[in-house]
């Protein structure tokens, strides 16, 4: 592997490099969602019920017990709820926008190693294909197939190594993207519920 990694090029120590960012990414984002994992259904099913007893300081302190991105906006709204449901609004738009800006946080870099590692990839292989040429125009054309094929297959490396770096990184970019929509769905879902419920009450 080392061999075939320096008859590379160049280029191929860029590509390592973008696979090192990539996995580090991947493995902070894996930490991040493991540790904001809830279960948020049970939360809003909790809060609910409490408010329908008119009992918010009640759904605030079941909310507490909680953690992740849902417990922080139905937190947010919660401690707005004698407010009204403007300021309750405004509290489920801020911390939304914040819980959502963590969970998206690195993803663009993941996204530009999945898009740049194969542009990486096609560049080795187009400096390698250029130094093959040069090699046969300095033998006079004289080179067998044997050779051609050789300074072929050592520039096609860097496309095979940067589709091996961006093909991972694109699954792990739209898992992640995906988690996050979920969050933002569910975010969204017991905001409006929580004002619903307050505007029910009369602002």
């Amino acid at each position: 592997m080392l061999e075939l990694f320096v008859k590379g090029g160049v280029v191929m120590y860029a590509i390592l490099a973008a696979s090192i960012v990539a996995v580090a990414i991947i493995v902070e984002r894996l930490i991040h969602f493991a540790r904001i994992r809830s279960d948020d259904v049970a939360l809003i099913c909790t809060v609910e019920q409490s408010l329908k007893s008119a009992d918010p300081a009640e759904a605030l302190r079941a909310c507490r017990k909680h953690r992740g991105p849902v417990q922080r906006v139905a937190e947010g709204c919660l401690n707005e709820w004698e407010a009204g449901c403007e300021r309750m609004e405004d509290a489920v738009s801020y911390e939304g926008n914040r819980a959502l800006d963590d969970m998206q946080k690195r993803l663009r870099g993941l996204s530009i190693i999945a898009q740049g590692a194969p542009l990486l990839g096609l560049l080795g292989t187009v400096m390698g294909m250029i130094r093959a040429f040069m090699r046969i125009e300095t033998l006079g054309g004289q080179v067998n197939v044997s050779a051609l094929a050789g300074g072929i297959w050592e520039a096609l490396l860097t496309t095979a190594f940067g589709l091996s770096v961006a093909i991972p990184a694109l699954f792990a970019y739209h898992y992640f993207d995906s988690k996050a929509g979920r969050y933002e769905s569910l975010m969204r879902d017991i905001g409006e519920r929580l004002v619903a419920m307050r505007r029910g009450q009369g602002s």
